[in-house]
């Protein structure tokens, strides 16, 4: 952690290694993880605003905001010699 401070990249890097650590199960795996969020956020925020994020959720699935799409690769240039 970058000096006591939360980043995604820390918790991303946190959830990569749980997977890491269950390969034979991935799909078990995250379904677990995301029921305990599930859970933290209904704790959290009761289920009136949790049923709100799932539905926004849905949305934005819907409008491709989370689909795999395949990243083209940059450019480059040649660099002129000076």
């Amino acid at each position: 952690m970058n000096n006591g401070k939360l980043s995604k990249t820390d918790i991303e890097n946190d959830f990569v290694q749980i997977l890491d650590k269950y390969p034979k199960s991935i799909e078990k795996t995250i379904s677990i993880c995301f029921d305990l969020v599930l859970e933290c956020f209904i704790v959290m925020y009761g289920d009136k605003k949790t049923i709100k994020l799932l539905d926004q959720a849905k949305k934005s699935i819907r409008e491709g905001n989370h689909t795999q799409k395949q990243v083209k690769p940059r450019k480059t240039r040649k660099r002129s010699s000076k």
